[in-house]
This record gives structure tokens, sequence and C-alpha cells, in this order.
């Protein structure tokens, strides 16, 4: 928040792409988890693959 107030651009834009990146990171491994988990996911994505 200081850094908002402050008008602080590069700490804000630095946190902006830090926790963007989190995010796309932490949804590819939750995709990447749930066809490795459900074998449903897995069939489907070999068929459409071969």
């Amino acid at each position: 928040m200081q850094a908002a107030f402050n008008r602080d651009y590069t700490m804000i834009m630095g946190t902006t792409v830090f926790f963007a990146t989190l995010i796309i990171l932490f949804n590819l491994f939750s995709d990447i988890l749930a066809v490795w988990l459900n074998p449903r996911l897995r069939e489907q994505y070999r068929r459409r693959s071969a």
C-alpha cells in the first residue's frame, strides 16, 4: 500500500507481474494435476493427440 501512496510505479508493476506469474503457474499446475489424477481426462487427451 505504501508503494501506491508514494507512486512507486516500478514496485507496483513488479508486484503485479509477480502475482500474475504465480497465478498462471498455479493454474498450469492444477490442470496438469487434474489430468494426471483423472483417468477420463487422460484418455480424452490421448485421443486428441493421436
